[in-house]
């Protein structure tokens, strides 16, 4: 996918902590415009964005979902795009009439410690993956999940280069960790030959075609690879314990990961019973 597909439209961002600003500096250098809202007012944002996201514009949480409306190039379905990046232990201060009509970009994670509202226990309870749960809860979006697999600092790395992995892909998908490398600063293998650097590869999982293909158009412009998973349900392999979280990939490793955790357990023996 080229970078070249067209221009990219504003993207609202629901949180501005650490990854939420961190994101709004790579959308600047993508040359794409941010809104962002924090449960602070806009105003009593002003000083933390001009240090931490200068060219972001503060919004108020409520509005976000109006800031990026409207059809333009690159957007056929005129939905707004707002990235999700609160805490799931605070998701019950955001109201999901805010989101209504938007393409949701689910990059919470579920932490076995924090404590979460009663509607995300009990959907998880139900079986659903902690992005259905999501999409159950806000049901006027178009949820899609992504960028929750890498730190704040790849976030603003955009898109390093990483080394492919000599060994094939192969086997259960809970040894892949060991098979194809570990944590992103492992060294590589050695080689009597020199393997070309590619670009670092992230996720996307949803259930509406179209969509997934839009955010993945977006991820390519911050400078990773997009990868298209079948299902929201199959971004399970992009949450804290499986293999793909906090990990870096080339587009075929991951595509290739993607496929024998959809075909077995995942790398914590979750991805098909959850």
């Amino acid at each position: 996918m080229s970078a070249s597909a067209g221009p990219q439209p504003g993207v609202g961002i629901l949180g501005a902590g650490r990854a939420g600003t961190a994101l709004a500096r790579a959308l600047q250098r993508a040359g794409i415009p941010a809104w962002i809202a924090s449960t602070r007012s806009p105003t009593s944002m002003r000083f933390h964005l001009a240090q931490y996201a200068p060219r972001a514009t503060a919004v108020a949480a409520e509005q976000i979902g109006q800031q990026t409306g409207g059809s333009g190039p690159g957007r056929p379905d005129g939905l707004s795009i707002v990235v999700l990046m609160v805490p799931q232990e605070d998701l019950d201060s955001v109201d999901p009439g805010w989101l209504d009509g938007v393409l949701l970009v689910d990059v919470t994670n579920r932490w076995e410690d924090e404590p979460l509202p009663d509607w995300f226990e009990d959907s998880l309870q139900a079986g659903l993956s902690s992005s259905e749960a999501i999409a159950a809860r806000f049901p006027g979006s178009t949820v899609v999940k992504t960028l929750n697999h890498l730190s704040h600092w790849d976030l603003d790395g955009g898109g390093q280069r990483v080394q492919p992995r000599l060994q094939p892909v192969s086997g259960d998908p809970a040894n892949m960790g060991l098979e194809l490398g570990g944590a992103a600063d492992s060294a590589p293998p050695t080689s009597s030959h020199t393997v070309p650097h590619q670009r670092r590869a992230l996720g996307i999982a949803s259930d509406d075609g179209p969509a997934a293909s839009r955010v993945a158009h977006l991820i390519d412009a911050l400078g990773f690879d997009p990868v298209v998973l079948p299902s929201l349900r199959a971004g399970v392999i992009l949450e804290p314990g499986g293999p793909v979280f906090n990990r870096s990939w080339t587009a075929g490793e991951l595509a290739d990961l993607a496929e024998h955790s959809a075909a077995g357990p995942s790398a914590d023996g979750t991805a098909q019973d959850r």
